[in-house]
């Protein structure tokens, strides 16, 4: 191989990975309450390019939602039914692969939803504190 065009790769390489992570990072957008800090805003985005630890001196309790209506383990079986269509149950739960979990920012008494990417999240813990998927 080339060393001119292996020296060109590995510059163009460097480059992208450097680049592609500032693309790449998740936005994390909360509702501001009244009595927080935030003076001014409804709403705060997290992070915000470039991050820095500094960006981050406010201590943020997240948690996922916990859901004690569902009391099952299994719920995409629960609702499909044993010895169901195997290619809906398979879509059902390929999408719980991909899914975020719901999220919620506790501030105080109340719990603020805390979206990332426009997607509220669909994982949350069932009433045995089991991560479950619930559309």
């Amino acid at each position: 191989m080339n060393m001119r065009f292996l020296s060109v790769l590995t510059i163009a390489g460097l480059f992208a990975s450097i680049a592609l992570p500032a693309f790449a990072v998740p936005k994390a957008v909360t509702r501001v309450l009244p009595r927080e800090s935030f003076v001014g805003t409804p709403f705060h985005t997290l992070p915000t390019p470039p991050v820095h630890p500094a960006a981050f001196t406010l201590p943020l309790d997240i948690q996922i939602v916990k859901n004690d209506t569902i009391t099952t383990d299994t719920p995409i079986t629960d609702k499909n039914g044993i010895g169901s269509d195997i290619k809906v149950w398979g879509a059902e739960v390929q999408k719980a692969l991909y899914a975020r979990p719901k999220l919620v920012r506790i501030a105080g008494k109340d719990a603020v939803p805390f979206v990332i990417n426009g997607d509220e999240g669909t994982i949350v813990l069932n009433a045995n504190g089991r991560a479950v998927y619930a559309p």
